[in-house]
């Protein structure tokens, strides 16, 4: 991997903080666990903190417009670390779920920043041949720190469940650094020097006309969008049910569901993040996005044959081999989901791109987790987990369809092969 001196420079500071994310990173995995065994959060509360994240993301819409016509990306890095990340101290007094769930909204929140602020910076100061790759390498980097926390903060927690105000306390601090060193990246350009002052109307209002504007003129953005919005829904549909499975199906201690959720759902990106992302850089990413939501599919596949063995021990272990195939699709989808926005926004500024992406994710995220929860209450946990199986393959299907269909001379199928596909699947 040849790099400029500015690629360098950036990349040792991206490292350099992904170390801090990986401890903020790690209260993602497990801060529903933590409300569960520790605040004994009810099921449909377990719903509510599950869907913090994605409902959050639809804030990325007025984030996109924001930093489209921002003369600086660090003030809005020291903002989310000061508000977003360092009120976690907070943690120390909290007592009942519902503070706790304040907490959380804060956290997430301010979290829909750092994805668009993150393209912009790989979009600016990467090269295009670089960009897979270097993101791989520092989500390898986030993975290694938070497996390691994982591990650690599971045992102790096992040890004293109390401690866990301790432990997002020190996330926050973690987080507020991390935050400091992103901020202190200089864009190769003055980023959007050239563009007017933002109006507080236009904070509202644009955004939305933008965003239906690039869903509008770029239809490929557009149906690969589509694709992902129906991976999300069978994603979304399991996040209220796996910790109520872990905890309550399963009967899980801390240190059992950190190796499960913390560590071994994470150590496929720990190991092929880096792999993926020069495949990524090399490929469709719609073939690249379709491969890995038909390998995701396997996830709540082997979920659904580890209930049949509930109350063996060959349960849990069928269960941890679940989650490794969940960690070795992720080493892809991690990279398709925070960096494919590039490849579609060609020229174009790529925070409003990305923040459309995210701000979709946050869609299905206000229907989803609670759907997942009715047919768990109504048909059964093994239903969740059939569905999700077929929502993945559905959507693999159809993001293979968008490869076929993709004719830039850079991601150009042989046409004999693609004629023998299309004799198997008459796509048009």
């Amino acid at each position: 991997m040849k790099l400029t001196i500015l690629e360098k420079k950036t990349f040792i500071a991206m490292m350099a903080a992904s170390f801090f994310y990986g401890f903020v990173m790690t209260s993602f995995q497990v801060q529903d666990i933590i409300a569960k065994k520790a605040l004994h959060a009810l099921d449909w509360q377990i719903t509510i903190l599950v869907m913090l994240w994605p409902i959050s993301n639809i804030f990325s819409i007025w984030w996109g417009k924001i930093l489209e016509h921002s003369h600086s990306l660090a003030k809005y890095y020291i903002l989310t670390g000061i508000v977003g990340r360092l009120s976690l101290i907070i943690m120390l007094f909290v007592t009942d779920y519902y503070q706790y769930l304040g907490l959380m909204i804060l956290l997430f929140s301010f979290n829909a920043f750092i994805s668009p602020a993150q393209n912009a910076i790989l979009q600016n100061n990467i090269t295009p041949k670089n960009r897979g790759n270097i993101f791989g390498y520092t989500a390898s980097f986030i993975t290694l720190v938070s497996v390691i926390f994982s591990f650690v903060i599971g045992r102790i927690l096992d040890i004293n469940e109390n401690w866990f105000r301790y432990f997002f306390a020190i996330v926050g601090l973690f987080g507020l650094v991390h935050a400091i060193i992103m901020s202190r990246i200089q864009l190769k350009k003055n980023h959007n020097s050239d563009r007017a002052f933002i109006s507080f109307k236009h904070i509202f209002y644009k955004p939305i006309v933008r965003y239906l504007e690039v869903l509008k003129k770029n239809k490929e953005f557009a149906i690969f969008q589509r694709n992902f919005f129906i991976y999300g829904i069978a994603f979304m549909m399991l996040l209220p049910a796996i910790p109520i499975y872990l905890v309550e199906y399963l009967q899980m201690d801390y240190s059992q569901t950190f190796l499960a959720k913390g560590i071994l759902s994470q150590i496929g990106i720990l190991f092929l993040a880096p792999i993926a992302g020069r495949l990524f850089d090399k490929k469709n990413p719609a073939l690249f996005t379709s491969l890995t939501f038909l390998l995701l599919s396997l996830y709540p596949l082997i979920l659904m044959i580890s209930s049949f063995f509930i109350g063996t021990s060959s349960a849990n272990y069928i269960v941890y081999l679940a989650f490794f195939i969940y960690s070795l699709a992720m080493s892809g989808i991690v990279i398709s989901w925070n960096i494919s926005s590039i490849c579609f926004a060609g020229e174009e500024d790529v925070s409003m791109f990305q923040s459309v992406h995210v701000s979709l994710t946050g869609l299905r995220g206000v229907f989803a987790p609670f759907l997942g929860l009715v047919i768990m209450k109504v048909f059964g946990i093994r239903a969740v987990f059939i569905l999700a199986f077929g929502l993945f393959v559905f959507a693999s299907i159809l993001s293979f369809k968008l490869y076929l269909k993709m004719d830039d001379k850079k991601w150009k199928i042989p046409q004999l092969w693609k004629d023998n596909i299309r004799k198997i699947f008459p796509f048009n």
